[in-house]
C-alpha cells in the first residue's frame, strides 16, 4: 500500500507543478520560494584516486539564478575538509578556504543568458589547502566540499540556509556541497549467488545477482543476469522482498547502486519510492560475503553472497 501511496503523491506534485508552469521563466517554481540565489549544477565529472594523485580532478560547471537573472551574485566560494573515516576521525582536517570565484570571472551561458562558470578541484589542490600529504590520508576517506553564494548586498546562501527542494529537485539542482571519496582501483564486477533472511524472519529464494561497474570507477549497477537491461528486474533486496511480501512483489528499483571506495562498500542512490539504504555490517571469508543492511522504511535483511568464479572476495568492509 505504501508503494501505491508514494506513487500517487509524486503524481500529485507533478500535476501541481505542471498546472502552475509559467513558460517565460527558466525556473517558474522559484516564485513560490523565499528569494535568494543559488548555483545550478550543469555538469560534474571526475574522481579522486589515491593511486593517481597527479591526474585526479573534479570538473564542475554551474550557472547562477536570482531575481535579477543571476546578476546579484557577487562571488561563489568553496571550503574543503578531510573526513578521516579509516581512523575514527583522528586525522580529519579543515574546513579551509580552497576557491573563490568573483562575478567578474563569470561568463554568460549562451543557452539561458545567465552568469556561468566552470572550475575544477584537483586532489593535490585539496591536499595543499589542508596542509596534508598522501601519507596523511587513507583510501575510503572523504574530502567534503561546501560552497557559498554571496550577493552584492552581503547576504550569503549555502546548504545550511537553502531549502532541500532547491538542492535536490531536478528543476533547480542547487549545487552547494558534494563529497569526493578517495578511491582505489576496484574490481567487484561479477555474478553472485545470494540468499537473504528478510526483516520478517523469512528466508528468500536463492537468486543470482550481477554487479556491473559503470563508467565511474568503483560504482556498480545491480542487475538480474537473466534480464540485465530491465531495471525493474534488478533486486536490491536480494530476495528479501519475495520472502516478506511474496512472489511477484515490485522490487526496489530506482537509482540504487553499490559504491566501492578502497574496499569500503556502501549503497548509494535511492529506491523507486525514495528509500535510502545502508550497510550495517560487511564481512568476507574466502568466496563468501555477508552484508547486513536496512533502509529508512524499516526493511532490512542479511544477505549472503557466494562467488561463482572460483576466486575470493577482497577484504571488504562498511
Amino acid at each position: 500500500m505504501k508503494k501505491l501511496f508514494y506513487s500517487l503523491f509524486a503524481l500529485s506534485i507533478l500535476v501541481g507543478f505542471t498546472a502552475c508552469e509559467e513558460k517565460e521563466r527558466a525556473f517558474p517554481e522559484y516564485d513560490n520560494l523565499e528569494h535568494g540565489a543559488f548555483a545550478r549544477l550543469l555538469s560534474k565529472d571526475g574522481n579522486f584516486f589515491l593511486t593517481d594523485v597527479a591526474n585526479s580532478a573534479i570538473n564542475i560547471s554551474v550557472e547562477f539564478y536570482d531575481d535579477n537573472d543571476g546578476k546579484n551574485v557577487a562571488s561563489y566560494s568553496w571550503v574543503v575538509q578531510y573526513i578521516d573515516k579509516a581512523n575514527g576521525g583522528a586525522g580529519s582536517a579543515g574546513p579551509v578556504n580552497v576557491l573563490t570565484i568573483d562575478a567578474a570571472q563569470f561568463s554568460t551561458n549562451p543557452d539561458t543568458g545567465l552568469p556561468f562558470t566552470s572550475f575544477s578541484f584537483t586532489l593535490q589542490q585539496a591536499l595543499d589547502a589542508l596542509g596534508l600529504t598522501t601519507a596523511d590520508v587513507d583510501g575510503g576517506s572523504t574530502f567534503r566540499f561546501n560552497g557559498t553564494v554571496t550577493l552584492n548586498d552581503g547576504r550569503t546562501f549555502s546548504a545550511s540556509n537553502t531549502g532541500s527542494n532547491v538542492i535536490s529537485s531536478a528543476p533547480f539542482s542547487g549545487f552547494f556541497s558534494f563529497d569526493a571519496d578517495l578511491l582505489c582501483t576496484s574490481d567487484l564486477s561479477g555474478t553472485y549467488e545470494v540468499t537473504t533472511v528478510g526483516w520478517c524472519g523469512n528466508t528468500g529464494p536463492t537468486i543470482m545477482t550481477q554487479w556491473i561497474e559503470t563508467s565511474s570507477e568503483g560504482i556498480y549497477d545491480v542487475v538480474d543476469p537473466a534480464d540485465p537491461t530491465n531495471p525493474d528486474a534488478a533486486d536490491f533486496s536480494y530476495g528479501a522482498y519475495t520472502a516478506c511480501y511474496g512472489a511477484g512483489s515490485t522490487l526496489p528499483g530506482g537509482s540504487l547502486q553499490i559504491k566501492d571506495a578502497c574496499n569500503i562498500i556502501a549503497p548509494i542512490g535511492s529506491s523507486r519510492w525514495g528509500e535510502v539504504y545502508q550497510f550495517l555490517s560487511v564481512t568476507t571469508s574466502g568466496s563468501t560475503l555477508v552484508i547486513e543492511w536496512d533502509n529508512d522504511y524499516g526493511e532490512g535483511g542479511t544477505s549472503t553472497f557466494v562467488r561463482t568464479d572460483g576466486t575470493d572476495w577482497p577484504p571488504l568492509t562498511n
